[in-house]
Parts: structure tokens; C-alpha cells; sequence
């Protein structure tokens, strides 16, 4: 009796320690959108670290401070999210507008900053 209760009560803070975590990551994807949905096609290193991720699609996305590679067919959540007016006006001109916008992956359930290559 003693065990399953132990066991139970183990479950549980995994449980709960699984939900801070999904919490913290979502509170970091306030004002984003989701844009797609696709599979990881492929994983390429740069020289400095940096991950390359090719989705189903065609799009690559340059992906830092991600330690271990995602396996082939993982889901991706891709998120995005529009400057705001001020950021347009003070770089209007300096930079197309497409080049202000956010991206994030979520992967096997970690939000990763992004950004699209060409």
C-alpha cells in the first residue's frame, strides 16, 4: 500500500512540474500566431553551433541554442508574430517589413527562437 502510494505521489510532481514548465514556455508566446504545422525533414549543424531545421515543406529555419537534434518526422509548430506599428515606422525604409517578424518553433515541447533562410 505504502509503494502505490509513494508511486502516486511521484506521478503527481512529475505531473505538476511538467505543467510549470508548459506554462513558463507558453507565457513566452504571448502575441504569437500559429502558421503552419510540418514534420522535421532534416537537421544540418553550422560551424558554430547553430541547427538548420528543413521542414516537409521546403522551409529552412536557422535555430539557435537547440542541444540535441530533433528525430526525422517530429512535429513542428510554427509560430509567428507581427512587429508592431512603432518598429515598422522607425526601421521603414531600413528593412523590408518581413525581416521584423518573430518566429519560434515548438518542438517535443520546447519553444525555440527562429529564423527563416531563403
Amino acid at each position: 500500500m505504502k509503494k502505490i502510494i509513494l508511486i502516486l505521489f511521484i506521478f503527481t510532481l512529475s505531473a505538476d512540474a511538467y505543467c510549470r514548465d508548459s506554462a513558463r514556455d507558453l507565457r513566452r508566446m504571448i502575441g504569437f500566431s500559429i502558421i503552419a504545422a510540418d514534420t522535421v525533414d532534416q537537421v544540418m549543424t553550422g560551424k558554430r553551433g547553430e541547427k538548420y531545421l528543413k521542414l516537409g515543406d521546403g522551409t529552412i529555419f536557422k535555430v539557435e541554442m537547440m542541444i540535441l537534434d530533433p528525430l526525422s518526422y517530429t512535429d513542428v509548430i510554427v509560430f509567428a508574430k507581427a512587429p508592431s506599428k512603432a518598429l515598422i515606422e522607425q526601421y521603414k525604409g531600413k528593412l523590408p517589413e518581413s525581416a521584423l517578424y518573430q518566429f519560434k518553433l515548438l518542438i517535443e515541447n520546447e519553444a525555440y527562437d527562429a529564423a527563416p533562410i531563403k
